[in-house]
């Protein structure tokens, strides 16, 4: 009985949201999805026609899209990472709130790699030199643990555009949207196991192709069961899903079916998650510094977000660019690769802490602008 005032407050506050945004319901559809999706789409449609992004484009083209890469590195994924410190270190509350995300696990990353750096062999090119087995594992580390990070970002958007739509899933349509999701999970992890060194997994590493065969089904079915339940909730509630909710369920599908294509491809994939991720730590700074939407805000808005979006540039080129000037270049894994994938694991781990909806310190700090008063 305690309970029935805060589930009337949480059903007032569905309500409430049923037009909700992060930053307006179209932009928040565009970025979090529906770029990605016009994206990969054409580029699904360009490998059907030409066969092979790599093979189809001339050594000049291939170097302009490296150079492309690195800006949108510089501009969408880089920021990305930075994003997500302010919100861990502000307010100092959350030393004792997240130890793990704030203390232990950096710290953690850090003798990681002041570990790879004792124990590298330096080249003769001069520059930082690191324990090239110990960088390697790393990697694979962040590399793996991205399949966590993406899926449980994807599930992230969708529980976030329900709840800002008033749409309540029950407990079946969320288990088996869920359970869809984590399917694309091992098929990452799968398809991401056919680098490995083959003596790592022994007798198992024969076995990867029938094992990837058999999750392309396993994801295919997952992918339809999901369009049912999709089709379900349209009919229970008698109103489509907002399209903001479908579009961060449909990209990550897209997202893998692309990579299945085209694994060199996956650096789209990357942007695409970036893109998506961004506009969340700038809705939070925004609500902190009292920024809402209207006619008097708009240019303190604006002028507001360029410069924060400039800082987490800046900061980015500091963490991911800087390194690769003190590196040693001679071997395959690098200080600057060390850095950055330390820096990737643990920006993993800090969301699955700092962005959980059903946290009411969450809500309260993303939806702010949704507030009577402030909206």
């Amino acid at each position: 009985m305690k309970n029935i005032p805060r589930r009337k407050a949480e059903k007032r506050t569905a309500a409430s949201f049923r037009n909700g945004y992060i930053i307006s319901p179209a932009f928040d559809f565009w970025v979090t999805g529906g770029v990605s999706i016009v994206v990969v789409s054409v580029m699904l449609v360009y490998l059907w026609w030409a066969g092979s992004i790599s093979s189809s484009l001339p050594a000049a083209s291939v170097g302009g899209l490296m150079g492309s890469a690195i800006i949108f590195q510089v501009l969408i994924n880089w920021p990305h990472f930075i994003g997500a410190y302010s919100l861990l270190y502000r307010p100092r509350t959350n030393l004792k709130k997240y130890p793990l995300a704030t203390i232990y696990v950096p710290l953690a990353l850090i003798l990681i790699v002041a570990a790879a750096v004792f124990l590298g062999t330096p080249g003769p090119n001069g520059g930082i030199a690191v324990h090239q087995d110990l960088v390697y594992v790393l990697w694979l580390g962040a590399a793996f643990y991205l399949a966590w990070h993406y899926t449980g970002q994807a599930w992230g958007m969708v529980a976030c555009f329900s709840k800002l739509t008033g749409l309540e899933l029950s407990p079946g349509e969320r288990r088996l949207l869920r359970v869809g999701l984590r399917t694309l999970l091992v098929w990452h992890v799968v398809w991401g196991a056919q680098d490995l060194p083959a003596h790592w997994l022994g007798a198992l590493h024969s076995m990867i192709p029938a094992a990837l065969r058999f999750m392309n089904l396993v994801c295919c079915c997952a992918f339809l069961v999901g369009v049912v339940i999709w089709f379900r909730i349209g009919a229970r509630t008698g109103r489509a899903p907002d399209r903001r909710i479908l579009a961060s369920w449909l990209a990550i599908y897209m997202w893998y079916l692309l990579l299945f294509f085209e694994p060199a491809a996956y650096l789209i994939v990357q942007f695409s998650h970036s893109l998506q991720y961004l506009v969340f730590p700038l809705r939070m700074e925004l609500n902190r510094a009292g920024l809402f939407a209207g006619a008097s805000n708009r240019t303190r808005l604006l002028f507001w977000s360029g410069r924060y979006y400039i800082v987490l540039v800046l900061i980015g080129l500091f963490v991911f660019h800087l390194p690769e000037y003190f590196s040693d270049l001679s071997g395959a894994y690098t200080f600057a690769l060390a850095v950055a994938s330390a820096v990737s694991i643990h920006h993993y781990f800090v969301d699955s802490c700092i962005w959980r909806v059903r946290d009411p310190s969450v809500r309260k700090g993303l939806f702010a602008h949704l507030a009577p008063g402030n909206a």
